[in-house]
Order: C-alpha cells, then sequence, then structure tokens
C-alpha cells in the first residue's frame, strides 16, 4: 500500500495538500540550514532527484504538510520528530560524522535536520549530552585512545572501555579527539520513544515487513500508540505469518548499551514458539535469510537471530546463512551455539554438494577458542 492512497487524517487529503503546484527548486533551498551544518548535507542538486531512479520527485511531502494529513503523539510529536529522538538516543546528532542521509527529505520531508533538532532541545525532549554520556557513539579505537592519553590500560571490550573512563577520568579530563557535541534523551524524550516504537521499528524494517508507517500511523488518531506491539505484530502476522513486534525487545536503555551473551540467550528462548511456527511455514527459507541478514546489517542482532534460525529450521543451503549466524553468535560469545550452527551448516551444505572449506576451517578454529576459554583439554567426538 502506498501512502499516496490512503485516505488522510486531519480533514485533508493527500491531493488537498499537495494541489499546490512545486518547483524543484523549491526543493533545493538550504537559506535556513545554518552554516557550520551545510557540510553534513548532500549538494542542493541532490536535493531535486529523488535518489533510486534519478528522476524528478515531486512527490515529497514536506514536513510542514506532512503535519496536516498524519496524526502527533500525544505529546505533540510528529513520525520525524520522533525519529529524530531514535537517533539522539545512540549518540549520534547533531551532524553525524557522515553526513544526514537523503532519507530525511525523500522519506520525512525535513530539510533542516538542525534547527528541528533545536525545536525538540526547546520542548524538553532531547538536551547536550556531557562527554560521558557521548561515549556510546564512539569506536573501540577512540575510546582506547582516551585512556592512553590518560595513562589508563585500553585492554577490554567497549562496555569495558566506557566503565573505566566514566569510573577513572573525570569529565572535564577526557579528551576526545574531533569532539563534536551531541544531543542525548531527556526522560520526557525517552517516554515519548518508547511509547512510539513503532517509528523506529518501521523505519528499520520496512523493506522486509511491507507495513508503511503512515499506515501505522493513521490507526493512533488519538496519539496513544502504547500498543504499537501488538497492533504491528497483528499485521506482520496476517501478512507474513510471524508476529515480530509483539516480542520485540524494549531497547537495552536510552545509551544504546549492546545486548550481552545472556540477553541474547534469552530472547531466543522467548521466541522458540516463533521460530518454531516459523518453521513450518512455508517456502525453502531464503526470505528468513533475507530478512534477517538485513536486520543484522541494521545492527538488530537479536530479532536478526530469530529470522535466521528459522532458516536454519529449514535446512536452506546457504553457506552465507551459516556464517553470518555464526559471527553474530561470536559477537556475544556464545560458543556453544555457534559451534551448533556450524555443525548444522556443514552438514546441509554436505548435501546440497556445497563443501565449504571455511565452514570447516572456522569449526577448527572455534573448538581452538573454546579449549583456550576453558583452559582444560576437552575431547569432541
Amino acid at each position: 500500500m502506498s501512502n499516496f492512497d490512503l485516505d488522510e487524517p486531519n480533514g485533508h487529503s493527500y491531493a488537498e495538500v499537495m494541489k499546490t503546484e512545486v518547483s524543484p527548486e523549491d526543493y533545493v533551498d538550504s537559506g535556513s540550514v545554518s552554516p557550520d551544518e551545510r557540510p553534513f548535507y548532500r549538494p542542493d542538486e541532490y536535493y531535486t532527484f529523488y535518489p533510486y531512479n534519478n528522476k524528478l520527485f515531486t512527490r515529497v511531502v514536506e514536513f510542514e504538510k506532512r503535519k496536516q494529513i498524519s496524526y502527533p503523539s500525544a505529546r505533540g510529536l510528529y513520525v520525524a520528530e520522533i525519529l529524530l529522538l531514535e537517533y539522539c538516543s545512540h549518540g549520534k546528532y547533531p551532524k553525524p560524522k557522515a553526513g544526514y542521509p537523503g532519507f530525511w527529505w525523500f522519506e520525512y520531508g525535513l530539510r533542516d535536520i538542525g534547527h528541528a533538532l533545536e525545536s525538540l532541545e526547546k520542548r524538553g525532549f532531547i538536551r547536550w549530552a556531557s562527554k560521558k554520556g557521548c561515549l556510546h557513539g564512539l569506536n573501540v579505537a577512540v575510546l582506547k585512545q582516551i585512556l592512553a592519553n590518560a595513562g589508563l590500560p585500553e585492554n577490554g571490550r567497549k562496555n569495558e572501555l566506557i566503565d573505566r573512563i566514566v569510573s577513572d577520568i573525570p569529565e572535564e579530563q577526557i579528551v576526545i579527539p574531533d569532539y563534536v557535541p551531541k544531543y542525548e534523551l531527556t526522560d520526557t524524550g525517552k517516554k515519548e520513544l518508547e511509547e512510539n516504537g513503532y517509528i523506529p521499528y518501521i523505519h528499520k524494517n520496512n523493506k522486509s515487513i511491507l507495513i508503511n508507517i503512515w499506515e501505522i500511523n493513521k490507526l493512533f488518531p488519538d496519539g496513544n500508540a502504547t500498543n504499537w506491539r501488538k497492533v504491528v505484530g497483528e499485521m506482520e502476522e496476517d501478512r507474513l505469518g510471524i508476529n515480530m513486534a509483539d516480542a520485540a525487545p524494549v531497547p537495552d536503555n536510552e545509551n544504546g548499551v549492546p545486548v550481552t551473551g545472556e540477553d541474547i540467550r534469552r530472547h531466543l528462548a522467548d521466541m522458540q514458539e516463533t521460530i518454531k511456527k516459523g518453521i513450518r511455514t512455508k517456502g525453502d527459507g531464503y526470505n528468513e535469510e533475507a530478512k534477517g541478514l538485513e536486520l543484522k546489517a541494521a545492527g538488530r542482532d537479536r530479532e536478526a537471530l530469530v529470522y535466521l534460525f528459522i532458516s536454519i529450521g529449514k535446512r536452506f543451503a546457504a553457506p552465507a546463512l551459516y556464517k553470518e549466524t555464526a559471527v553474530i553468535l561470536r559477537r556475544y560469545g556464545l560458543y556453544k551455539e555457534e559451534l551448533s550452527v556450524i555443525d548444522t551448516g556443514i552438514e546441509v551444505l554436505t548435501t546440497a554438494g556445497l563443501y565449504n572449506g571455511e565452514m570447516i576451517s572456522r569449526r577448527e578454529k572455534l573448538l581452538e577458542l573454546i579449549i583456550k576459554k576453558a583452559r582444560v583439554p576437552l575431547r569432541w567426538s
């Protein structure tokens, strides 16, 4: 379903809102963008073209027009603004290193992200984070450099590095290379994002779940979307045969701290019935593999594993399926689960005539790692 086919709310139809003739020049205007923000956007000409087919795209619904044909949340925020909270919750905005993606304009009608963020700050949804509050948005190499500058040990995983910085280095002595202040959510912002979680959920998964974000927004005319998991989950059940949203985990915390191996185990245990049901659905596992890999690329490892295990349960013969599943499990130190996936992969691929030396080599190295971790001799049949 296209958002252009919907009868829009608030007394305005899509046709009414878009009836004013718009010229391409209107799209390139960056006059409101602050000079220090402009390097984080693409050239103005980019915003006159639809990025997927290089044609003039005259159906972008500008944010102010979108407000006339969509419903705000109970606190008065619109879809694009709530999605901005998601990016602020991970310490990425303003001035993201890779620049502002084009989807802010083409999908949500926002041309000036900086001033939209300032508006959210004025209304109490975000605030400037301390340096310690920005640490989760930094990569491991930068965290180690901060520790090295302070003469502290650089060993450990990302969470351990952050904990060491927070506990051992005073705020004023933290030196972050090329430091750019970032926003974080206030308590109000956290609540807003939690209650309207369908927006980041559908934004990240819209290619695989085939559900339109404006379609869901229309289902909450009073702004109360607290039951979005049930609503979206039932829609997924109807269209895909698998309810992922209803059991989708709540974000671990507002700082985007990575989940642990135990979190993964717990989630997979909770999703066992969903996985079993998914395995019994029609198909050879190709679609589930594709969805799982897409979720993995988006950093949604727990959801990715559900789809990947469904595909494995269907014994889909694709080397990437077993390799990428093993990569996720290794990331969280789930060696036993990884070994099981590799063994299944070797069996399935061999039966399909797809000998895979990489999988066999990975198994050997994994056994060495398990023995090293255990620090005792082990025998494996």
